[in-house]
């Protein structure tokens, strides 16, 4: 699997720091998690085909990890030099067919294109692995908004999670458990922290209590995002620590 953090900032608008968006290529499809603002412009700055998403699954439905479905699916529709045929699928948490249905009806017209789209609505609880092609998705559930999950691929090299936006929470340490690397969310200091959020210390925790080989810090509100970081992760967590830059490509 090949990862790239197309956006790992907040809410805060910064220069260096797109909103949340992942692009995980596997398998020979291009799987997208999250689409806050900045997230197409992005892909073409990490050298990734907007037009080539096959997968966009959301774990919540604020605006900034929202609001650029509306530009991409706009961009398909009418920014591609050949029109699109092949399936676009589109997944999140329940209630996502009626967040979905929203969008819809203040700019569907504009991004409806003609290709076959596939909505699916995942129970939040989680159920059985979904098979995709070169790895297994699965997600759970996580300490944030009513319908924030989590979600882990499993592939033949190791598995990759992504947390989205959660504070502690065991079934994020649960579903994060044995991975290779795991992108969670880092939100704000410790003396200081921002509700339904992590901390250096809880990044630290879940990491730590997960076993995971590898974490990736993003979602970096600019009052954590320091050269002290690192140092402050590593005080609860052994392994190897990064922190995310928008277009860092990784491989798991």
């Amino acid at each position: 699997m090949e990862v790239t953090v197309v956006g790992s900032g907040t809410v805060v608008p910064r220069l260096g720091r797109r909103q949340s968006c992942v692009v995980v290529e596997a398998g020979g499809e291009t799987l997208v998690f999250d689409l806050g603002s900045g997230a197409v412009r992005g892909m073409v700055r990490s050298g990734l085909d907007p037009f080539a998403v096959d997968r966009i699954f959301f774990t919540h439905f604020h605006p900034d990890h929202t609001v650029d479905a509306v530009n991409l699916l706009f961009t398909i529709k009418y920014g591609a030099e050949e029109e699109r045929t092949r399936p676009l699928h589109l997944a999140g948490p329940e209630p996502f067919r009626r967040f979905w249905k929203s969008v819809l009806a203040v700019w569907g017209e504009t991004m409806s294109g003609e290709y076959p789209t596939h909505v699916s609505e995942l129970p939040r609880k989680g159920t059985a692995p979904l098979d995709l092609p070169g790895c297994k998705l699965s997600w759970a559930p996580t300490e944030h908004s009513p319908e924030s999950i989590a979600y882990r691929l499993d592939g033949p090299e190791g598995a990759f999670v992504y947390t989205g936006d959660t504070e502690y929470s065991e079934s994020v340490v649960g579903l994060a458990r044995g991975a290779h690397t795991l992108l969670i969310e880092c939100t704000g200091p410790d003396d200081e922290p921002l509700p339904h959020h992590l901390t250096p210390s809880g990044a630290a925790r879940v990491a730590r209590e997960a076993d995971v080989d590898r974490v990736v810090l993003t979602h970096l509100h600019p009052s954590v995002d320091d050269d002290s970081l690192v140092s402050k992760v590593r005080e609860g967590y052994g392994g190897e620590v990064v922190v995310a830059e928008d277009g860092l490509r990784l491989r798991v």
